[in-house]
């Protein structure tokens, strides 16, 4: 059962990607994200009524702060690199998270990867190399270089770090009150963050919600899913194996990115995502 959960949160994230991705095209990022954020949070504190409020540790309000702030900065760069560049070229880079995640904790806690978290990293910088090689520019170095050439790639690495930042603030957030009550929180203080900047930037009003209320709730919807699911997949299995089988999100934006978008590449691509995700594995269960 763990691994069904796991892997529909692995599907449904990948489905609120290209959902993203797809109204992107006739509604401002910003905008979006006051909708979907808010939605979601509403559903989530739905259940967490049902299941019962939780006690508040003393370390939620700083860690929900920090991990809001962190992850405001991520969402802007996710939905500026899916306007920007393919979706199966974007999404594999989020492979680098357990990377940037090794070197956090290197720094933060004095911890040395492990032999195979060494070969995690080499097999994600391979899987990088493969994804952006073009048979007709020979240089070695190209693929590496396109990373940071194309804007919507280099700004999917920068969410791997952000984001291996604040999945240690998640995680204390988690700890300090349960993990639905816990992300309505924090859903709900990005989608009221959200529409401040859309209100001083002048990028909605109440006919651009009414019209797109449908699409935000859908979507919405998605993310609380995919929040239920995995969480629940975390009470019955060790965390390792749940995030392992929750990359596969991945691999399904890149055949999306294909069927749904016409996207090319897609054969070497898979090869790609399929190369980053065995070093993601490597690093996430046997670091």
């Amino acid at each position: 059962m763990w691994a069904i959960l796991a892997i529909l949160g692995a599907l449904l994230t990948s489905i609120y990607h290209v959902s993203i991705k797809k109204i992107l095209k006739d509604v401002d990022q910003y905008v979006l994200a006051t909708g979907i954020f808010l939605i979601c949070s509403l559903i989530l504190f739905f259940f967490s009524v049902i299941k019962g409020i939780p006690e508040i540790g003393s370390a939620f309000y700083l860690s929900v702060l920090i991990t809001v702030v962190i992850n405001i900065i991520g969402i802007t760069f996710c939905f500026k690199a899916f306007r920007l560049t393919d979706l199966s070229l974007c999404v594999p880079m989020l492979a680098f998270t357990p990377v940037f995640l090794i070197f956090t904790s290197f720094i933060f806690l004095k911890e040395v990867p492990s032999i195979f978290g060494g070969a995690g990293i080499i097999l994600i910088v391979a899987g990088s190399y493969i994804l952006n090689f073009n048979k007709e520019k020979i240089n070695f170095f190209e693929p590496f270089k396109a990373i940071f050439r194309n804007k919507g790639t280099f700004y999917m690495l920068v969410i791997a770090l952000l984001y291996s930042v604040s999945v240690n603030f998640d995680k204390l957030v988690v700890l300090n009150s349960d993990p639905i009550f816990g992300s309505s929180v924090v859903c709900f203080l990005l989608g009221v963050s959200f529409l401040v900047i859309s209100s001083i930037k002048k990028r909605g009003n109440r006919e651009v919600y009414k019209k797109n209320f449908g699409k935000f709730f859908l979507i919405g919807f998605s993310i609380a899913l995919v929040s239920i699911a995995i969480n629940i997949a975390y009470t019955m299995q060790i965390a390792s194996y749940v995030i392992s089988l929750k990359r596969l999100s991945i691999l399904f934006g890149i055949l999306f990115g294909g069927l749904i978008f016409k996207e090319r590449h897609i054969p070497q691509r898979i090869l790609a995502a399929l190369v980053m995700l065995v070093g993601a594995i490597f690093i996430i269960l046997f670091n």
